[in-house]
């Protein structure tokens, strides 16, 4: 949940300095992003630096959350914040030079909005909706061009601009959150962000950040929270190849800056920084930075987004970093079935979710070449590791093919139609309440809730011995290429000898709990 503070100091500060104006009251739903402006006339040499803007919320349950603002452009600070209780709130911003702040309430009511993008609350194996819905992350890798202001539309077609044409297919396909590469910080180089004019939020040569550009940035958030689409941010806080600080208040500023801007948003997750910042033969950063970064990017949010970094392939450094809330893993990218769920599994904290984030990119010249076949079992083998997939079509680099042009004439749409068939099934099945478990079977993958359910996917058919307590079972095999073809199996009082329907390919055996053995 959000962090409480004690306001009380606060308060007795605000009433010696000034007397805050009040605002009419605002309605705002749940989970919605509250915001006000703030005028102060006063001149600045550095309105980044000089001033602050502080700002206690009162939730309708009497506990307090301290936040800040930030300075948007000529005499304007604004207040941003998401608000996770219904009733009425009360807020109080001052600045810390004395000059007018502001002070109101504003109602919060119920909303559609799904909660927070956060962990799953009692199977922190996947992700979920804070105080909401379980979540199965359908994820989709698109390139730098995205954010861009310079997205040229494609032939009208009578679909409106290009970003809506895609975003109307991407809805239409299933997917609920876009992996973006150049997303807080242009990469201004060959294949990744050159040329395309994206949001730059840090001007490097200012030492400071710009708020037109996180406008623009913010224009493109809005259309995704409306679309209940949810955002990675490939390169992070601290991208490859962009203009990030390097002075530590410098990143200071910049963090606690951006983090007012979006951290109201219910829709995102958080990066430390990507791709790769310890690649072995190319690093930008070092071990102990990425640890300072993520302590401090943590520090900062009172919202708890999940945070992670970037990792290169083979493994995950982070993963007991105390920072760290999701991994981010590159691979394995392999077609051994075997080694792809082990290296999955290993690399999954048993109390944090797992983005395989470059695992399943069809396409991508540093992955093997896939079929219908291949890319159906690897996301049921991903899937049954806990891994939430990040899906891609490409052609070459990571900025080509169709997650490059974003131009929907260009898309495979097989590979888009065979991950979406093995996502909709896992759809019909409880995930948030199950678990991986090897060590329950002789052959192919398991998910379980021990005792209720358990899943098995074969990946070519065959017999499977399965470890069960003991409790009678009734047995299903379902076609994974055609989940609607469905065999009934009878009542199981033994997990030994489970033999898959001689036709097909793949199968997966579903085992609920009789009745009568509750």
């Amino acid at each position: 949940m959000i962090r409480h503070a004690s306001c009380s100091l606060f308060f007795l500060s605000v009433l010696l300095v000034s007397q805050p104006h009040a605002a009419a009251q605002q309605e705002v739903g749940l989970w919605d992003r509250f915001e006000t402006a703030v005028t102060n006339a006063r001149q600045y040499e550095d309105p980044f630096r000089d001033v602050r803007l502080d700002v206690t919320y009162s939730r309708p349950d009497g506990s307090t959350v301290d936040f800040w603002g930030f300075y948007d452009g000529d005499s304007t600070w604004r207040i941003r914040f998401m608000p996770d209780q219904t009733g009425e709130w009360r807020y109080e911003a001052s600045f810390s030079d004395g000059a007018e702040g502001l002070r109101g309430t504003f109602d919060v009511v119920p909303s559609e909005l799904p909660g927070m993008l956060s962990v799953e609350e009692d199977n922190p194996i996947w992700f979920g909706f804070k105080d909401g819905e379980p979540l199965l992350v359908r994820s989709f890798h698109v390139g730098d061009r995205f954010f861009a202001e310079n997205w040229d539309d494609p032939a009208d077609e009578g679909d409106g601009e290009a970003r809506t044409r895609f975003l109307n297919w991407v809805q239409r396909q299933g997917y609920n959150m876009l992996s973006v590469a150049s997303h807080y910080l242009n990469r201004d180089v060959d294949g990744r962000g050159a040329r395309w004019d994206t949001p730059d939020l840090w001007l490097g040569d200012a030492e400071r950040p710009e708020p037109a550009e996180y406008r623009k940035m913010e224009t493109v958030l809005d259309t995704l929270a409306a679309r209940h689409l949810m955002v990675y941010p490939f390169a992070g806080f601290f991208g490859k190849e962009s203009d990030y600080p390097r002075d530590e208040a410098d990143r200071e500023l910049y963090v606690r800056y951006t983090l007012a801007r979006i951290a109201p948003y219910w829709n995102i997750l958080l990066l430390v920084g990507g791709p790769e910042p310890l690649l072995d033969d190319n690093p930008y950063l070092t071990f102990e930075e990425v640890n300072d970064l993520g302590e401090l990017i943590q520090r900062l949010d009172v919202f708890d987004h999940p945070l992670s970094v970037h990792n290169p392939g083979g493994g995950d450094p982070f993963m007991e970093a105390a920072w760290l809330s999701y991994g981010t893993l590159q691979g394995p990218k392999t077609l051994a079935y075997d080694e792809l769920s082990r290296g999955l599994r290993e690399n999954h904290h048993p109390e944090k979710p797992l983005y395989a984030q470059e695992t399943l990119w069809p396409g991508n010249m540093y992955h093997p070449d896939h079929t219908p076949e291949t890319v159906r079992k690897s996301a049921y083998i991903m899937i049954m590791a806990a891994a939430a997939i990040n899906f891609a079509d490409m052609d070459g680099d990571s900025s080509s093919g169709f997650s490059g042009t974003l131009d929907v004439d260009d898309r495979v749409q097989w590979r888009h139609d065979v991950v979406q068939s093995v996502w909709d099934f896992f759809e019909t099945v409880p995930l948030h309440r199950m678990r991986p478990r090897q060590d329950l079977v002789s052959s192919g993958y398991a998910l379980a809730e021990v005792g209720s359910r358990y899943l098995v996917y074969l990946p070519e058919g065959g017999t499977v011995d399965l470890h069960l307590d003991g409790s009678e079972y009734s047995a299903e095999w379902i076609n994974a290429q055609d989940p609607n073809d469905r065999r009934q199996g009878g009542l199981v009082p033994s997990g030994r000898g489970l033999a898959a329907p001689p036709d097909g390919d793949d199968w997966l055996l579903d085992l609920r709990v009789s009745p009568d053995s509750r």
